[in-house]
């Protein structure tokens, strides 16, 4: 005898209310097969199939009576049912796509797994919600899903909110590095903006060429996204392309440096060249990352730019010293010649000096 299910456990298990599936019967949508002893409506398997149709069909925005219409057809049968639906949630609602692989599973077996398609039911009507509330809640309750399912999801979603969710919940499956770096090339550049935080959230080290190169992204979000993220992997490959966007008008220079700061005494070499070959705005950015990697390393590249052409950059150069501690004093002593900064020389050494 095969399973059936009550009006209450379709409804808690998909997320329907139970007025809705009431409603449905009282149409003639979905008319339960059966009835227990106590009058109450039970839900066999083909009538779970039934529901998963009629939610597919709502998803790509027909009407009841459309729904009832396309579902009258006597040459419409489950297994190509799924895949005609299939078809159409790939190509017009991509906030569907999470929703594919099952159906693909469901479409093509044998035997399905009736639990499947009562999550599968859940996971459309909620992910699909026009509530973020709600959006936010099943992405919460979504880290044992596949990724999949999570990241059409998450290319789909608007919400700031459910989009970190989601990336959190990514970032915990073992591909979810290897799905990321095949979006990266997406015209979207939202979803390659997406994908770049998600591999940050990775914090796989191989995946780091991947980001590196999406530092010549033309949009600055995506550019901006790579910088964080490549501070999070802390793969020392990707110091000269960090160093390289020292000065570039379209980066956060604050979060460059504290992505470069990341790496300390390895990351002198790069940005002190940034620092003796850039222009005013790049050199004097340069500086102050140098001042930020707390290695005593970067401070006769700093000495040197004591002597810039560019006051802004003197003056970047001698605070980047005053925070090298005791071993940069010789070289911030000789500032003290210079008219234009020896106040500000003068008085960090007297602030070493308490």
């Amino acid at each position: 005898m095969s399973r059936t299910w009550r009006i209450g456990e379709v409804a808690e298990r998909t997320g329907l209310t139970r007025r809705t599936l009431r409603h449905y019967d009282e149409l003639g949508l979905l008319v339960p097969s059966g009835r227990s002893w106590g009058d109450y409506r039970l839900y066999d398997e083909g009538d779970l199939l039934r529901l998963l149709q009629i939610q597919s069909l709502k998803a790509l925005g027909l009407s009841l009576p459309e729904v009832a219409g396309a579902l009258a057809d006597p040459a419409m049968n489950a297994a190509a049912t799924l895949r005609s639906h299939l078809a159409h949630l790939e190509d017009r609602i991509e906030a569907e796509g999470r929703l594919a692989d099952r159906l693909r599973t469901l479409a093509g077996a044998d035997e399905r797994s009736w639990e499947d398609v009562l999550e599968a039911i859940s996971l459309t009507q909620d992910l699909a919600h026009p509530d973020p509330i709600v959006r936010l809640r099943a992405a919460l309750q979504s880290p044992g899903s596949s990724t999949g399912e999570l990241l059409p999801a998450l290319t789909a979603e608007k919400d700031p909110a459910v989009q970190e969710v989601l990336v959190w919940a990514l970032a915990r499956q073992p591909d979810a590095g290897t799905a990321a770096i095949g979006l990266l090339d997406s015209p979207d550049a939202g979803v390659r903006s997406l994908m770049v935080r998600l591999l940050g959230k990775v914090r796989d080290p191989g995946t780091a060429p991947a980001v590196a190169a999406a530092l010549g992204d033309p949009d600055p979000h995506v550019v901006n996204a790579a910088v964080n993220a490549l501070g999070r992997l802390g793969d020392p490959e990707s110091i000269p392309a960090l160093a390289e966007r020292l000065g570039s008008p379209e980066v956060k220079q604050l979060d460059l440096i504290e992505a470069l700061a990341g790496f300390g005494a390895q990351a002198v070499p790069a940005v002190a060249e940034r620092l003796a070959a850039g222009n005013d705005d790049t050199r004097a950015h340069a500086a102050e990352a140098l001042g930020r990697l707390g290695s005593a390393d970067a401070i006769p590249a700093l000495a040197a730019a004591l002597a810039d052409d560019d006051r802004a950059v003197r003056l970047a150069a001698l605070l980047a010293l005053g925070e090298l501690g005791p071993e940069a004093h010789p070289a911030m002593e000789e500032a003290l010649d210079d008219p234009t900064v020896a106040g500000v020389a003068r008085r960090l050494l007297d602030l070493h000096a308490t």
